[in-house]
């Protein structure tokens, strides 16, 4: 398994380096994060319409989606990101942790021309990730245009909240931040967010021993993920919804979220739509 750089668009330098915060996650992924992939996985697409399908996962990162994908029956894999860090990380968890050799690894932005050429696929896959191209609702359009007809579109993209300005001004100066800057930002955010739990009834040292239980990653990985995801958009479920049916496409299942003001951030809404032309 080779990583092929196809790309001529790619430029990371404006972006959060996800890529390096996915390496140093991978080093912990073990069985359990596995199995907690392929349940995330089959929550959004039944294993009977994975099995024997093509997938292509667009922002592959750590490289375990497209490790559940291949362990749940998908028959071949093409995986793409910006980052050669993720790049990397994928085909080293690919090589890793499964016996499959039917995965294509490339450097390739999905706004690129050159992504063209990858073709049409059964299922397109991005969780997380369109948000973060700093062109969202063309990057949406693009993806969506390599499923082909009768295939499914799963993605998820950060719900729309009240504060998802300040945010975004955030994550600019934590991308753009020295060690310093970024603990200044970090710390206190932590600390806000176990007093919030605290005071919710739950208890902070178990939330994040447990955390890869209810997110598929490491917590104090997935703060610096958040904290840093630039550049960052977001949408409505019926925003996202009314768009996908212009590009024809009709919606199988939303994963609503309860709207709220967004002081700790916001989560990802859940989509699996099918084309229908």
């Amino acid at each position: 398994m080779q990583t092929k750089n196809n790309s001529k668009l790619v430029d990371v330098s404006s972006h959060y380096e996800f890529g390096k915060n996915w390496k140093d996650y991978s080093k912990k992924i073990d069985r359990q994060a596995i199995d907690e992939a392929e349940k995330g996985l089959l929550s959004l697409i039944s294993k009977q319409d994975l099995e024997g399908k093509s997938l292509l996962d667009i922002g592959s990162g750590s490289g375990l989606h497209s490790l559940a994908a291949l362990n749940l029956g998908v028959r071949s894999v093409v995986a793409i990101d910006i980052d050669q860090n993720s790049a990397e990380t994928t085909v080293n968890t690919l090589k890793n942790n499964s016996h499959h050799s039917n995965a294509d690894v490339r450097i390739v932005s999905i706004l690129d021309s050159e992504a063209r050429k990858l073709g049409q696929f059964d299922i397109v896959y991005s969780w997380g990730v369109l948000h973060h191209t700093g062109a969202m609702w063309e990057a949406i359009e693009k993806a969506s245009g390599h499923v082909r007809p009768g295939g499914r579109f799963v993605i998820a993209i950060y719900r729309k909240t009240p504060l998802c300005w300040a945010w975004k001004v955030e994550k600019r100066i934590f991308t753009n931040g020295n060690k310093l800057v970024r603990s200044l930002i970090r710390i206190p955010y932590i600390a806000a967010y176990f007093i919030r739990l605290g005071i919710t009834g739950t208890n902070p040292f178990k939330f994040v021993r447990d955390y890869d239980k209810y997110r598929g990653m490491n917590f104090y990985n997935d703060i610096d993920d958040w904290l840093g995801g630039y550049p960052y958009e977001s949408a409505t479920e019926t925003e996202i919804i009314s768009y996908m049916k212009e590009l024809g496409f009709e919606s199988e299942y939303v994963s609503k979220l309860h709207p709220k003001l967004g002081l700790f951030g916001t989560g990802c809404s859940e989509f699996r739509f099918r084309k229908l032309i």
